[in-house]
């Protein structure tokens, strides 16, 4: 019944859910844990390192992300899905 509904973003349910957000919450709660500290002149991000699954290769399981010179990015969701 509720086919089609979970293909894009911006597509709602007839109950008036976005269950592409759903699932985006569900990567969050399943994902590792991420922090941010903001001091005067720095910033420290920090994530939770698990490991890796037997086909996995370790190397390629990076939570934060250098976005420019400037900036950098920390996620708690799956890697996949930062990509996007």
């Amino acid at each position: 019944a509720m086919a089609g509904y979970d293909r894009a973003l911006t597509i709602f349910a007839p109950d008036g859910r976005l269950k592409q957000v759903e699932y985006a919450m569900e990567a969050v709660k399943k994902g590792s844990a991420c922090v941010a500290i903001r001091g005067k002149e720095s910033i420290i991000l920090a994530v939770e390192r698990r490991s890796a699954a037997k086909l996995q290769e370790p190397r390629t399981l990076n939570k934060i992300c250098l976005l420019d010179d400037h900036l950098a990015l920390a996620f708690a969701g799956l890697n996949a899905d930062a990509r996007v």
